[in-house]
């Protein structure tokens, strides 16, 4: 039987429009034989052209699609984006998939990409269509030369088609990026993703190299910043020196916060005790060096407080004062997260009511606060978190009476923080610079703008809390200290890393390197006073990606590099016999220290805390550890006084100060950094008496002056 001449055109050009093209097959041939696998079924299309009539583009672009001469792919697409925008994703390209994907099926996402003049800068997603969360997302630089990624997930559910969207987020800065051979091959359960290439080229990020030279500049930071001397005399009952005793020092604890987010119910007798989880706590190496700081990833957040996520509150409070008798300091994580989804559902149910909201941030903050077990507990709070993403509090409230931006609640929550506790410390906290990758523009500005809002408005911030989730492209290391250093700069807060942890994307290897180089440049900046993982343990991890151990608590190449930068590089142990005028002298990291003596007749042992430049004397039997050798505060003098228009300040020379000035009530009216030794000051925040305070090298100096 014969068909029509139509009907056989027909099913020809069918044929023709569903023939997988030369480049697919060469990318199938290659994965086959360089890997093993399987050949695999496309989610998308099976030929370029197919693909590039199904992508779209959206924002400030101009794009084309072009013929790609000397590739394995023979069509590209070129976007030029003009602007940046206030979100990488305000601008970006995708396609979305043709066929549907299985709940964990492993697929491999290939992609060809190059920047114009290497300077660019894109985040590749693998995305839900409806609901936005990613399976994955990598943010890096692409180099001028084409280059191939191979990027493996397992879909988290079923995905129908359209249910999936892959692309690029380009809002990042004006740049010209092109895009090749993008295709995705889905390989079923018939393997596991583990089982997928990963091809991300995210080894060389900023300062990589061995010999960068930010390594040498941090070790002398640390070496000045980290350490103290510590000179320990001994001497007779008479006062006499006594030559040739014996003197070991021993370090007990670092000053400096190493820690962990951890999770209630797992110890202190809670409801699931994990005994290993327990002493993982107290001794990460097997020498009895643990953490010194926590932070309770979920139980101290509203709604898992009010509603009971993890432990009841009396076991919260269990679980605090377990931390607190082993000698472990507690960050409280958080007060107030501003956006409907981290609030009590009831507080959106009354967003047109100010008074209603005010009272029940009051209520809250009254409650966890003075909790029996946690009222005096919590060394820090983080007050605020994500107020940059998280803003539907703040748009609620604006416009309301005494609310003209909504952000002056903020300050509120302070204030009432600061009646009920004036004791805690108090951060703001937030994803948007280190975690994103963010130098500036943007989110980044919003951070600096709201934390300067709330220093304007009296508030007294402590410090600035710095996410450190770490995408599949590992920060520049110089980015890293720049940000630390231009929020240093802007307000003179003490910083601290927050949630530290580490894409999947990034090997094991490279997770250990990193998070070494990382731990490093954060330890040399003279803002941060600590360094907190999200998690440590595989088992209890939002990613199940911990730093430190895998599930089975066998310890990860991040973790040993984390022992022994913390409890080996970074830890000191002295031990020689004093000189002819009695004396033993050293220089060791700040933190707590076990000092034995045996002057020859008898043995002595006692502890110091060693913050600055210290001198103990074991006196007979008694070791006096009271005496300091720091320098007395910075000399300074303030002029004119009585001022009026303009103040001027001069010092001496020495490290970087901070300059602050009070009035009479306590409150904060000025502050300042101070690099030099001369600066001016414009008298704007009234009339009367004054406190100038001048800070360096944990030294303060205090006068008084009258402003008319």
């Amino acid at each position: 039987m014969k068909l029509p001449i139509c009907v056989l055109a027909a099913l020809l050009m069918s044929i023709c429009a569903h023939a997988q093209d030369a480049y697919h097959s060469a990318l199938q041939n290659s994965l086959q034989n360089d890997y093993g696998l399987p050949a695999g079924g496309w989610l998308l299309n099976n030929t370029e052209a197919a693909n590039l009539n199904a992508d779209y583009w959206y924002g400030d672009i101009s794009g084309s699609n072009q013929a790609a001469t000397g590739q394995v792919f023979s069509q590209k697409v070129r976007i030029v984006v003009n602007s940046s925008g206030n979100n990488q994703w305000d601008a970006g390209y995708g396609i979305q998939n043709l066929q549907t994907a299985t709940a964990g099926s492993a697929c491999l996402l290939a992609i060809w990409l190059r920047s114009e003049g290497g300077s660019g800068r894109v985040s590749l997603f693998i995305q839900n269509s409806s609901t936005y969360e990613n399976e994955a997302y990598l943010t890096f630089s692409p180099s001028s030369q084409w280059t191939q990624f191979l990027v493996p997930f397992d879909a988290n559910q079923t995905y129908a088609p359209g249910g999936l969207t892959f692309g690029l987020h380009l809002a990042w800065m004006p740049q010209t990026v092109e895009i090749g051979g993008l295709a995705v091959l889905n390989y079923g359960t018939s393997i596991t993703v583990d089982e997928l290439p990963n091809q991300t080229n995210n080894s060389q990020y900023g300062g990589w190299e061995p010999d960068a030279p930010w390594r040498a500049q941090a070790a002398q930071r640390i070496e000045q910043i980290r350490k103290a001397n510590l000179t320990v005399r001994v001497e007779d009952a008479d006062g006499g020196a006594i030559p040739g005793a014996s003197v070991t020092v021993e370090m007990l604890k670092h000053d400096y916060a190493f820690g962990s987010a951890v999770v209630s119910r797992l110890f202190a007798g809670n409801n699931s005790q994990n005994n290993i989880y327990e002493s993982k706590l107290l001794d990460l190496d097997g020498q009895g060096h643990g953490f010194n700081w926590v932070v309770f990833e979920n139980a101290l957040k509203w709604p898992g407080w009010e509603q009971n996520w993890i432990t009841s509150k009396p076991e919260t409070a269990n679980a605090v004062q377990w931390l607190r008798n082993h000698d472990i300091t507690i960050r409280g994580h958080n007060l107030v997260w501003p956006g409907w989804s981290n609030l009590p559902a009831d507080i959106q149910a009354n967003q047109n009511d100010p008074d209603y909201i005010k009272g029940r941030i009051n209520s809250h903050i009254e409650e966890i606060i003075t909790y029996p077990g946690i009222a005096g507990n919590i060394a820090e709070w983080d007050v605020l978190n994500e107020t940059t993403t998280n803003r539907d509090l703040e748009y609620a409230l604006q416009g309301q009476p005494g609310y003209p931006t909504g952000r002056e609640i903020y300050a509120e929550i302070f204030e009432k923080l600061a009646e009920v506790d004036p004791d805690t410390k108090t951060y703001i906290n937030d994803y948007v610079t280190i975690s994103q990758g963010n130098t500036g523009g943007g989110a980044y500005d919003l951070k600096k703008q709201f934390a300067q809002e709330l220093i304007d408005a009296g508030v007294h911030l402590d410090g600035i809390g710095f996410q450190g989730h770490i995408g599949g492209f590992p920060n520049s290391i110089y980015d890293v200290y720049n940000i630390l250093e231009d929020f240093y700069t802007s307000f003179g807060t003490t910083a601290k890393i927050t949630e530290y942890d580490t894409n999947e994307a990034i090997d094991d290897e490279l997770a250990a390197t990193y998070l070494r180089d990382f731990l490093t440049i954060v330890f040399s900046h003279e803002s941060t006073d600590g360094f907190l993982m999200w998690g440590f343990w595989d088992g209890a991890h939002w990613h199940g990606n911990a730093p430190m151990f895998y599930q089975n608590w066998t310890l990860k190449p991040a973790g040993e590099a984390f022992i022994d930068l913390v409890f080996n590089e970074w830890w000191t142990e002295e031990s020689g016999q004093t000189d002819a005028n009695g004396e033993f002298r050293m220089r060791g990291f700040k933190g707590a220290y076990k000092i034995t003596i045996d002057n020859g007749n008898d043995l002595l042992v006692d502890t110091i805390e060693l913050h600055n430049d210290m001198l103990v004397v074991r006196s007979g039997n008694e070791l006096i550890t009271d005496i300091a050798t720091q320098p007395s505060g910075p000399v300074f003098r303030a002029f004119p006084n009585p001022a009026h228009d303009i103040l001027y300040i001069e010092r001496t020379e020495g490290p970087a100060a901070q300059v602050f000035i009070f009035n009479l009530e306590g409150k904060r009216v000025f502050h300042k950094r101070m690099a030099g030794s001369k600066t001016s000051i414009p008298l704007r925040f009234g009339k009367g008496l004054f406190q100038v305070v001048i800070e360096a090298a944990g030294q303060r100096t205090t006068k008084t002056i009258v402003v008319f």
